[in-house]
């Protein structure tokens, strides 16, 4: 061969060979290289995937909603993958990586939610702090992806409340209530009906008091067109459960209450549940809840998920008329004042004592108000005429109750720094309380057993066991008392509750706090603006 015919033939060896270079590498490598999964194995949906997946296709069990986390869409994809063969091609690769990067999107929306709720409380005027904010989403779901009970790892994920789980299994039932079309409200009378009175729609509201637990049975009676005193008891039971004075009478509430429909109540289970979401996985040692729709108060001690108070009592809280709220924080008890002097808001100074004042001169001596500057212990005191209440209006002095029988805070009031000035107190009003709704105040919360409050907050201090509190309370000098062990206070708002007789209780959404968080759901889902949600 000449010098120039196996040149050629070099040249062309070389060029094949550089033809043929691709073709080899393709052949060393994977057929399809397979990314890393959460919810797949070999290609196809692990048990783990399944079982999330109908879980977030029940989310409405728990008062969310399936749609919010593309629970359908996941189980149409799944049952795919899982029906056939793919071939080894990247574009089926492409698919199960979309499917797996869905899944654990949805799962960390879907436990941010369960845990820390879908609305911020900071944007309804609720001061309530983030106690959540730590937490990493993303990789609870990826612990979901890898755990041997998926059911029970995303339970542990939810609020640690005897309340908040008396209220799922709640939720259940009434779920299940909204979906009986044969439930019906009875038709309203045209007058108020007492016991033993003709009722021509007695026996659906019979039926429906059985369902709603009320009434023991719905067998009807011989006549059944009568409003019989077992029917009565059942209303009472009813009226007691949804805020409402039990006199057993069907009047215009009761029966606008009786048709509220079952869809309502469940709603309303989802909002309150909702709420839960808000609080801390972890409450203080010590804490005190005011249920501001309930006029109700709970203390706890070593009780994490609020099951057993140990002590709780009626309030008063403040007006829903003239915006005279009591407002959604919280805070932390730390001093409580016996014999408690009375400074006078300067707001209801100007619209309320001042015009009073001024009408009946004698009125300061006989209620106790003085006109001060300074503090309590070094205030100079001024005589009451018109140029001094001139200068209480201006705001350059205040006015002031005395301690004493009439005092408006009563023998004792608890202090916990807020930026509201709010504080819970006693009252010489003591006749509100047997009212069935006591929004009474103008915003302060007043207590039904101030004595058993100081003993349980003062409990273990030296020299204020429950004598020396109620010496206190009698009389004596104003004596502020710093609380060694301070309490967490939590004043919330759900107008659904597992009541202290064990059953579900709904109260009326006095403030519209049920509606305005329901347009913020309604304005979609809360999502973390610093990426940590998918």
């Amino acid at each position: 061969m000449s010098t120039a015919s196996f040149a050629r033939a070099a040249l062309a060896v070389r060029l094949l060979a550089w033809l043929l270079a691709p073709l080899a590498l393709l052949a060393s490598r994977p057929a399809i290289a397979q990314p890393p999964t959460s919810w797949l194995a070999d290609g196809v949906p692990t048990a783990q995937a399944r079982a999330a997946i109908d879980v977030l296709r029940d989310a409405g069990a728990r008062g969310l909603r399936a749609a919010d986390y593309d629970a359908d869409a996941l189980d149409r994809q799944a049952r795919a993958l899982g029906a056939r063969d793919l071939a080894a091609s990247d574009t089926d690769a492409d698919v199960r990586v979309r499917f797996d990067a869905a899944l654990t999107r949805s799962m960390t929306r879907f436990l941010h939610d369960l845990h820390a709720g879908r609305a911020d409380p900071g944007a309804l005027g609720f001061r309530l702090p983030d106690t959540h904010g730590h937490l990493d989403f993303a990789a609870m779901a990826r612990d979901v992806s890898r755990s041997t009970d998926v059911a029970a790892s995303i339970a542990a994920a939810e609020p640690p409340y005897a309340g908040y789980a008396a209220l799922v299994r709640v939720l259940a039932r009434y779920r299940a209530l909204a979906a009986d079309a044969t439930l019906r409200p009875p038709n309203a009378p045209s007058v108020l009906v007492h016991a033993g009175q003709p009722l021509a729609d007695a026996p659906a509201l019979r039926r429906l008091l059985a369902a709603l637990g009320d009434l023991a049975s719905a067998s009807p009676p011989l006549d059944s067109t009568r409003y019989d005193d077992a029917l009565a008891d059942g209303v009472r039971a009813f009226q007691r459960r949804h805020g409402l004075d039990p006199d057993g009478t069907l009047g215009p509430a009761t029966m606008a209450a009786l048709r509220v429909p079952a869809a309502r109540r469940v709603r309303q289970i989802e909002l309150t549940l909702e709420r839960w979401r808000w609080l801390p996985d972890v409450p203080p040692a010590r804490y005190v809840v005011v249920n501001v729709p309930a006029f109700r108060l709970y203390a706890f001690e070593d009780d994490p998920a609020a099951a057993r108070p140990r002590l709780r009592m009626n309030v008063i809280v403040g007006r829903a008329e003239g915006h005279r709220h009591t407002p959604v924080f919280t805070a932390t008890m730390r001093d409580v004042v016996f014999q408690p002097y009375w400074d006078v808001p300067p707001s209801i100074a100007r619209n309320e004592l001042l015009p009073r004042l001024r009408r009946d001169p004698d009125y300061a001596r006989r209620d106790g108000f003085e006109i001060v500057q300074g503090g309590d212990d070094d205030a100079r005191r001024y005589a009451v005429t018109g140029a001094t209440l001139a200068r209480v209006a201006a705001g350059t002095l205040r006015l002031r109750q005395r301690p004493g029988d009439g005092n408006a805070l009563g023998p004792v009031k608890f202090v916990f720094p807020n930026a509201y000035n709010v504080y819970l107190h006693g009252t010489p009003a003591r006749q509100l309380f047997a009212q069935t709704r006591r929004d009474f105040s103008h915003g302060c919360i007043r207590v039904e057993d101030p004595a058993a409050l100081a003993e349980l907050v003062l409990r273990g201090q030296a020299g204020w066991d429950r004598a020396a509190v109620d010496a206190a309370m009698r009389g004596g000098p104003t004596r502020r008392v710093a609380i060694e062990r301070p309490l967490g206070v939590f004043v919330l708002y759900a107008t659904v509750m597992p009541g202290d007789d064990g059953v579900v209780h709904f109260y009326p959404d006095i403030y519209g706090h049920d509606a305005a968080l329901e347009r913020a759901l309604a304005a979609g889902p809360r999502r973390v603006a610093d990426g940590a949600l998918p």
